[in-house]
């Protein structure tokens, strides 16, 4: 690490690297920024525990709140608390390990308060997938009004038309992103909120396979998420 003190604008940063070779100086270059973007998003959104231990934390916490409820809805609790050890054991096994003792042991130790909770991640990706998550289990419930829905509220856009939608819903941070995004570049596109038209959710499923946020449309290809270098690629 090289520190510079004493710099006449203390606003601006410089980032030393090792040298690499001209061939590899771009991905360097990509690997670098993602690092800050996602050190960026980590002090935006805050960080969760790695190696699997959210999905425990909040296991736990959700049996803790089912015994302070009703018997019926104690029961939808638990079985949510047990899709949440779920992934757990399914990522131990995946890194080779016995899923059930891995599940114990763990447990053990979050009661013994002797767990290592130094590994973090950015909360913002996990937190995005919580909502979409809802969202799909959401629109799974409305299926049948979304058989049945007409069309109630008219499409939003920004400019003229220029063939490329997308699909938003309420509450989503890279839809807002990827409008963002768009503007910047000064691209207009039509705008349909699957949360205020459910009718539309079909058509967003047909398009992408993703009943997910954000759905971008362009020139018939399907750009799911925020994925800048795709939407670069099909709008060059």
């Amino acid at each position: 690490m090289v520190v510079l003190n004493n710099v006449k604008n203390s606003n601006k940063t410089t980032i030393i690297i090792h040298e690499v070779s001209s061939k590899y100086q771009p991905q360097m270059e990509r690997l670098i920024k993602k690092g800050i973007k996602n050190g960026l998003n980590a002090m935006e959104a805050g960080v969760i525990p790695g190696y699997g231990l959210i999905y425990l934390l909040i296991a736990k916490k959700l049996r803790e709140a089912s015994l302070s409820t009703s018997r019926k809805e104690s029961l939808a609790i638990d079985k949510a608390a047990d899709v949440m050890e779920s992934m757990y054991t399914t990522l131990a096994e995946n890194a080779g390990e016995n899923p059930l003792d891995k599940l114990i042991s763990t447990r053990k130790k979050l009661i013994d308060g002797n767990i290592d909770m130094k590994n973090i991640l950015p909360a913002g990706i996990f937190l995005s997938e919580l909502k979409r998550a809802k969202e799909t289990v959401t629109n799974i419930l409305r299926m049948d009004e979304v058989l049945r829905a007409k069309q109630l509220f008219k499409t939003e856009s920004y400019g003229l038309s220029s063939g490329i939608t997308i699909y938003t819903s309420e509450g989503c941070p890279w839809c807002a992103r990827t409008k963002e995004y768009l503007r910047s570049r000064g691209i207009s596109f039509r705008e349909i909120n699957v949360s205020r038209n459910p009718a539309a959710i079909n058509d967003m499923i047909r398009v992408s396979g993703q009943t997910g946020t954000p759905v971008t449309v362009i020139k018939g290809q399907a750009v799911v998420g925020f994925d800048v270098e795709r939407l670069n690629a099909l709008l060059s």
